[in-house]
């Protein structure tokens, strides 16, 4: 049962309100996170490389001691 599906009139301002808090947000904040998300992803994969030789060594003995390095793989 969808409400309102066939009356987009009723809830075109909350469109409008949420495109808006979105842009806002992503104006302020994404920039920030971005950065921040990259900063800490090259640092895990310089660390994945290292653990694992420039993934040429990749065993479950170093999966095991450094569980992080899964995301990376």
């Amino acid at each position: 049962m969808a409400v309102n599906l066939d009356k987009p009139d009723r809830w075109k301002s909350d469109i409008v309100k949420s495109v808006d808090m979105y842009n806002d947000w992503f104006m302020n904040f994404a920039p920030r996170a971005f950065r921040e998300t990259r900063i800490q992803t090259t640092k895990d994969v310089e660390a994945a490389l290292h653990w694992t030789s420039n993934i040429t060594d990749v065993q479950p003995a170093i999966m095991r001691e450094h569980p992080e390095i899964l995301p990376t793989l």
